[in-house]
């Protein structure tokens, strides 16, 4: 298999795709927080995301894979404005 790539809906509608990494061992050991800061770069955002994988929301120091995000997943991103709750 050629590179890893995860479908991203960004938080204002658009769609993208990212390249991860090259192969599933390098994959077993990304967390949420290299993906988040990937995302943000690409997508040139520049207030906090949260992300979402199927219902659940992710958390920064979790792997990837322990939410079983392989090849092709959908991510969400939210914005996470000023005033807001968490």
């Amino acid at each position: 298999m050629g590179k890893i790539q995860l479908k991203v809906n960004g938080p204002r509608g658009e769609e993208k795709i990212i390249d991860l990494c090259d192969d599933e061992e390098q994959m077993k050991r990304i967390t949420v927080l290299h993906l988040k800061k990937k995302i943000e770069h690409e997508l040139r955002i520049i207030h906090d995301i949260r992300m979402v994988f199927r219902t659940q929301t992710l958390e920064e120091s979790s792997l990837l894979s322990s939410y079983g995000i392989k090849h092709m997943s959908t991510i969400q991103t939210l914005l996470m404005l000023p005033g807001g709750h968490r």
